[in-house]
C-alpha cells in the first residue's frame, strides 16, 4: 500500500495546500489573458444564471415538438444570426466546443470529397502556428497532417504552402487557418492562401477561434472559406 493513504492532515492544511495549488494558475482575476476569444475568459454569473432555471433547462430529447417552440425558435433564430455573421448558407449547432467544431468541419469536408468519388484525399495542411487542436482534430477524423511554415514576423508562408500543395496535389483535402491567427495576425496573404488550395482541389477550414476580431470586418463567407 502507498504511503500517501495512511497520511492525516489537518482540514486548514489542506485548504492551504489548494490555494497553494491554485495560486500557480495564470487566471482573469489577476492577469490578462492574450488568448482572443478562446475559451479561457470570463462568462459573466448574469449570463449563466438562465442556463439553471428549470422552466428553461433539462428538457427531454423526446419531448413532443408542440411542446418545444420556444427551443425551436430560439434555434432558428440562432442559426440565422450565425449564417448572416460568417457568410455560410448553412450553420450545424451539433458540436459543443472548439474542437467538436473542428473535427465536425473536417468530417463534412472528408464527406464532401467522398461524395464527388475523391476519398482518396487525406492531407491537411496546418500552419505551424496554429494551436494544438488543429492537428489534433485532423488525426482524429483520419486525415495526415503536414505543416506548413511561417515568415519571421509570424504570418503564413505562402510560397511553402504553395510548395506542400503542389507536393499533395492528388491527396490534399483541406487546410486549417486560423484567422486572425494564434499570433494575432490578420494574414495579409489570407485570400491568397484560399486561392492556392482551391485550385489543388481542397478544402478550406477557417478555425473561428478569433472569430470575434472578424465580426465588422470581413467573414469566413467573405473571404472565400468552405
Amino acid at each position: 500500500r502507498n504511503e500517501v493513504f495512511h497520511m492525516h492532515h489537518s482540514e486548514t492544511a489542506m485548504l492551504r495546500y489548494l490555494h497553494r495549488l491554485q495560486s500557480r494558475d495564470l487566471s482573469l482575476a489577476n492577469s490578462m489573458i492574450p488568448l482572443g476569444s478562446c475559451t479561457m475568459k470570463l462568462n459573466s454569473t448574469v449570463e449563466m444564471m438562465p442556463i439553471t432555471w428549470p422552466q428553461f433547462s433539462n428538457i427531454h430529447p423526446f419531448q413532443p415538438s408542440n411542446q418545444v417552440q420556444g427551443y425551436k425558435e430560439l434555434i432558428t433564430s440562432l442559426e440565422k444570426d450565425l449564417c448572416s455573421i460568417t457568410g455560410f448558407d448553412g450553420i450545424s449547432l451539433q458540436p459543443n466546443s472548439g474542437a467538436q467544431g473542428e473535427y465536425t468541419g473536417l468530417r463534412v469536408i472528408r464527406s464532401y470529397l467522398e461524395s464527388k468519388g475523391e476519398n482518396h484525399r487525406n492531407v491537411c495542411l496546418i500552419p505551424v502556428s496554429a494551436h494544438g487542436t488543429n492537428p489534433a482534430s485532423a488525426a482524429m477524423a483520419g486525415l495526415k497532417v503536414v505543416p506548413v511554415n511561417c515568415l519571421q514576423d509570424g504570418s503564413l508562408d505562402l510560397v511553402d504552402l504553395k510548395n506542400k500543395a503542389e507536393q499533395h496535389s492528388k491527396e490534399l483535402a483541406a487546410v486549417m487557418i486560423t484567422y486572425p491567427s494564434t499570433y494575432g495576425l490578420f494574414e495579409p496573404g489570407i485570400q491568397h492562401a484560399i486561392d492556392i488550395v482551391h485550385s489543388f482541389g481542397g478544402q478550406v477550414y477557417l478555425d473561428g477561434a478569433n472569430m470575434n476580431a472578424q465580426v465588422g470586418l470581413t467573414s469566413p463567407g467573405d473571404l472565400g472559406a468552405d
